[in-house]
């Protein structure tokens, strides 16, 4: 990607509707939001006709841009303040910062509440302080949707007939018919069962207020499984020496997997190159199975598959994706799947559960998905896609990370996906991915585009996620990130936490996560990789560098007795600001490889090392800083930070909440629009939760 050849465009302003059902996450208490706006403060009489700042609103958030007025250079700006409009009152929230090298500014609200009409102001001064422009803007958050079950109702049932009108009585026999047929106002009733069918499209689209409804009936168990069915029974597949075994099977296939009939436990099976490598059970140059961690493998010719398991095959289902998705949603609108369990997508390229392509106002919701190499690969211009209340599973944990990051085996981008997977070129806006459970997947999500982004902003929302033992990131943000955001997330092993790698143009806000135990994956604890809390090194362009970067209110804390508090491979950004996190460290504190590091304001943050020994930070080519005073004085970072352990609860099984005589209570400094609504003592908290 030439970075600075990105074009830009004219964007929608307004942003549509969504419909879901509400979810109460049993995390941190909720916050108390600004009440909807009901007396405006003295606004210009030209107030309506104010264009200069937009608001897009999510459902608990929103994005305010301003573009750089005619005839002043973006040099000349020194800062860019917002004000929110909250009960009548200007309340100082996050000031805006430039969008890469584009003539404007954006910044986040956080905690707001949804269907709510807010009015903001922004001053854009210069570096002396003086008012260069003023602008004010204004509009609404999204409804928090619900699916909307209507009385036109299609039924499908494994027992049915696609002949048959479609009726409880008497309902169709596969998906694809009833997606075919079905209209805006439609409810796609599936009934309890196992359908073996893939590359479902939908022949028309929704409205707003008649989407079209796929969902399971009676909260029957639904199971779109892309899996070929006639090689789950053991049985028909042919040996000769009970080592290799085969089937018929046309082209080849990313997504293999074994299921123990007697423990239910599943294995992935690692695709080779050649007959040859499976019967020696070696991945080319790297080794045999045994030695790298893998348990079997799979080798297609173009007319059969052939396999190398643990074992007799006979103990086992075999699971071969015979579809590379599962649904695909193109060029669609207002498509709501509700309730189903999608599982073994992935034959081929861009393999996932679903592609949303040019898709907008699309919800899924209450699904699970399984063993698929991706759960949703999104493309183009596909706004407002909503995510929620969905489970993720896979079991790539098993494999070895420097296999599947190996380019020379060959699924190098395959399954290096996530529960969300935004391709190289996206241009969407006001993608919402909130209180999933992700688990065993390679990362938990990547949510930027890595080459074409035409959006103004991608007002992305990735919160109350639970992330749990991912091999490598628990989100990624490499690639372009304009207003993203990473907040109220618990993660909790992985390889790294969250990846800035890079996180082009910005602003991306990492605020109040639970980064635990980074680096206590097999990647860091077998294969010698270094796990650490966020990562910047690689990525596209890492010439040109991450825009800026906010972390508030985070905490990191690992188990890994090699750990680092922070580790700085690469440090190549515009600037990244650093308040009220806690940063935990077993062997050493912060560490940079480079000499030479991005600009940091790095202050009000807890940076532990427990081993009192060690030093608490290091940089490349200078002395080691023993102690905070040296940090201060050598570094001039933590001015008004701490250095002390920061009495967690009861970390080591995951409760990160501060005991009473914790030196991080009170020890933050206020940051507005970030913590003035959770903050109970004369000062915010240091990490992720405010003692109550």
């Amino acid at each position: 990607m030439n970075h600075q050849a990105i074009t830009r465009a004219t964007f929608r302003l307004v942003a549509g509707l969504a419909i879901m059902m509400p979810f109460i996450l049993a995390a941190e208490p909720g916050t108390n939001p600004p009440a909807q706006t009901n007396v405006s403060p003295q606004l210009p009489a030209d107030f309506v006709k104010s264009t200069n700042v937009e608001f897009y609103g999510n459902f608990e958030t929103a994005g305010v841009l301003m573009d750089l007025p005619t005839g002043i250079p973006a040099w000349q700006v020194g800062r860019v303040r917002c004000w929110l409009n909250v009960d009548g009152r200007w309340q100082p929230v996050h000031d805006l910062v430039q969008v890469g090298g584009f003539p404007w500014f954006a910044t986040s609200l956080f905690w707001l509440r949804p269907d709510t009409t807010y009015q903001v102001k922004v001053t854009m001064e210069d570096k002396a302080g003086a008012v260069l422009a003023t602008g004010y803007g204004g509009g609404a958050t999204r409804q928090e949707p619900r699916v909307r079950e209507s009385a036109m109702q299609l039924h499908v049932a494994t027992s049915g007939d696609d002949a048959s009108p479609g009726t409880p009585e008497k309902p169709f026999k596969t998906l694809q018919h009833a997606f075919s047929v079905a209209d805006a106002g439609t409810t796609v009733m599936i009934h309890g069962g196992t359908y073996y069918e893939g590359e479902l499209e939908f022949a028309r689209n929704g409205t707003a207020q008649a989407p079209i409804v796929v969902k399971a009936f009676n909260n029957e168990r639904v199971v779109i499984d892309a899996a070929d069915p006639n090689l789950i029974d053991p049985s028909n597949w042919k040996t000769s020496d009970g080592k290799i075994y085969s089937h018929a099977f046309t082209g080849g296939c990313f997504n293999a997997s074994l299921e123990d009939r007697a423990t239910g436990r599943v294995l992935r099976l690692f695709p080779v190159h050649s007959l040859d490598e499976l019967k020696t059970r070696t991945v080319r140059t790297q080794g045999e199975f045994e030695k790298l961690g893998v348990e079997g493998g799979i080798f297609c010719d173009g007319a059969a598959a052939y396999l190398a398991v643990p074992g007799n095959l006979s103990g086992y289902k075999v699971f071969l994706a015979r579809q590379i998705r599962a649904l695909v949603i193109e060029s669609r609108r207002f498509i709501q799947i509700d309730g189903l369990e999608i599982a073994h997508a992935g034959k081929g390229d861009f393999g996932a559960a679903a592609m949303v392509m040019n898709a907008d106002d699309i919800l899924f919701q209450n699904c699970r998905v399984r063993l698929c190499n991706a759960g949703l690969w999104v493309k183009a211009g596909s706004d407002r896609l909503t995510v929620q209340d969905c489970v993720f599973t896979d079991v790539l944990n098993s494999w070895p990370f420097q296999l599947m990051k190996n380019g020379e085996v060959g699924i190098d981008g395959q399954i290096e996906t996530g529960c969300v997977y935004v391709d190289a070129k996206y241009s969407g806006r006001g993608m919402v991915i909130r209180r999933n459970r992700i688990a065993g997947l390679f990362d938990g999500a990547h949510v930027s585009p890595t080459s074409v982004d035409d959006a103004r902003s991608n007002e992305t929302d990735f919160y109350e996620n639970v992330v749990d033992d991912v091999v490598d990131d628990f989100i990624e943000t490499d690639g372009i990130t304009r207003n993203v955001r990473i907040f109220d997330n618990r993660m909790n092993r992985s390889l790294s936490g969250v990846s800035l790698a890079q996180a082009l143009d910005g602003p991306t806000f990492v605020i109040y996560n639970v980064l635990a135990n980074c680096g206590m994956v097999k990647a860091a604890q077998q294969e010698g990789f270094e796990g650490y809390p966020f990562k910047t090194n690689g990525g596209p362009h890492p010439e040109a560098g991450s825009g800026p970067v906010f972390m508030y209110h985070n905490t990191a804390w690992t188990a890994d007795p090699e750990s680092r508090a922070m580790l700085i491979k690469n440090a190549c950004w515009t600037k990244i600001t650093l308040r009220n996190n806690i940063w935990c460290g077993r062997k050493t504190g912060f560490v940079s490889w480079r000499a030479q590091l991005s600009p940091m304001d790095f202050d009000y943050d807890d940076l532990y090392v427990e081993d009192a020994d060690a030093p608490l930070a290091k940089i490349s080519g200078h002395a080691k800083h023993m102690t905070l005073d040296e940090v201060r004085g050598q570094l001039g970072w933590l001015q008004h930070g701490i250095s002390a352990n920061p009495l967690f609860t009861d970390p080591a099984r995951g409760v990160f909440t501060l005991e009473d005589a914790s030196p991080c209570i009170d020890a933050g400094v206020a940051i507005p629009g970030i913590d003035d609504q959770r903050m109970r003592g004369k000062a915010p908290d240091m990490g992720a939760f405010e003692r109550r």
